[in-house]
């Protein structure tokens, strides 16, 4: 229509997009920021994250060398043993205590992203509404203006997925507890399949399909909360106020929220499994270097080339979930009806 304003035409326009489409083309235009964040994110799980896995080597350490001990006065005597047997329990010990520390670098990081591109899709939004007066908007977020328009949220985004880690905490470890349960032969009826025993109708149904319904109920109540952190910074609301929110724009679009996510968390998936790949040829040359700074010692470099993988994928797994934030923020504004289209979220952009 001749007389109709940018903005209108920019709402019809994106309202018949999808989702993903809409997603993609914030991602590419507003990059910088969008990858500027993750790389931030890079750097601190680099550093952080990093320093803690080191400290947890250095806390087990003497349980390293007693281990090869162990084994070198085994074979020694040409007895049989069994690697870590006396030292497991210790590293046990420590590993429970490396690990909540990650989770709570994981769950840091993952507030900081989700806040970022629910800016960067807001500043997104704000430049196309006013194509008609772009000076009023500036032509860049820049990484520093960005940190000062996500500060005022990080701290209920943070509190956002504190109040979601049950989601996952609790039906990925009842899947977990069902198949330990079966392992441990406390199921009656229920017997965990060998070689020369195949699988039964009882072991399947409550040893393959039973915690697979269990995670993917854990899925759907996670769909229903990912909208949280956007909510968030589009309606300047508490953590609780915006889980709430959350859940009342998904009750009528569960299905277009959980196939959303689940396009997104394909796409993680997939990145992290070519970047563990990847971290596979990091982990030959640290376990080389390994080997060389410890007189040989394999038991140290087995566990360090084993973890390098998993740690090099994680560490940049965030260039990843940068885009997944911009499509939950896209998902937001659809589900919220555009509502938050002509208008700027509070404290989103200014400064």
């Amino acid at each position: 229509m001749a007389g109709s304003s940018p903005e209108i035409g920019s709402v019809e326009r994106r309202a018949g997009a999808p989702v993903a489409a809409e997603a993609l083309r914030i991602t590419g235009r507003e990059r910088r920021p969008v990858f500027g964040s993750a790389v931030t994110a890079c750097a601190a799980a680099l550093l952080v994250g990093g320093g803690i896995v080191v400290a947890g080597f250095v806390a087990s350490w003497g349980l390293f060398l007693a281990a090869r001990r162990d084994a070198e006065f085994s074979i020694a005597n040409e007895d049989s043993y069994v690697a870590y047997a006396d030292q497991w329990s210790s590293l046990v010990k420590v590993a429970f205590g490396v690990y909540p520390l990650l989770l709570l670098v994981a769950v840091v990081l993952f507030a900081w992203l989700l806040t970022a591109q629910a800016v960067v899709a807001a500043y997104a939004r704000e430049r196309t509404a006013s194509g008609a007066d772009a000076a009023t908007v500036p032509g860049a977020l820049t990484l520093r203006a960005l940190w000062c328009r996500c500060r005022p949220h990080l701290g209920s985004a943070l509190r956002v997925q504190l109040l979601t880690l049950p989601c996952v905490l609790v039906p990925a470890l009842a899947g977990l507890l069902v198949l330990a349960a079966i392992q441990l032969e406390m199921v009656p009826g229920v017997v965990w399949p060998t070689y020369h025993d195949p699988a039964t109708v009882q072991f399947i149904l409550v040893g393959r399909i039973l915690p697979v319904v269990i995670w993917a109920l854990g899925f759907v109540l996670l769909t229903r909360f990912s909208l949280a952190t956007a909510v968030r910074v589009a309606d300047n609301c508490s953590a609780r106020a915006a889980m709430r929110r959350s859940w009342t724009l998904t009750r009528t679009a569960r299905l277009r929220t959980t196939g959303v996510c689940l396009l997104g968390t394909g796409a993680v998936v997939v990145a992290y499994l070519v970047l563990k790949w990847l971290g596979t040829y990091v982990a030959h040359w640290a376990g080389l270097l390994m080997l060389a700074t410890t007189d040989d010692n394999v038991w140290v470099t087995g566990v360090l080339v084993i973890i390098t993988p998993v740690a090099v994928a994680l560490v940049f797994l965030p260039l990843a979930l940068a885009p997944v934030g911009v499509l939950l923020a896209c998902l937001r504004e659809r589900l919220d009806g555009g509502a938050g289209e002509a208008r700027a979220p509070s404290g989103a952009l200014v400064g």
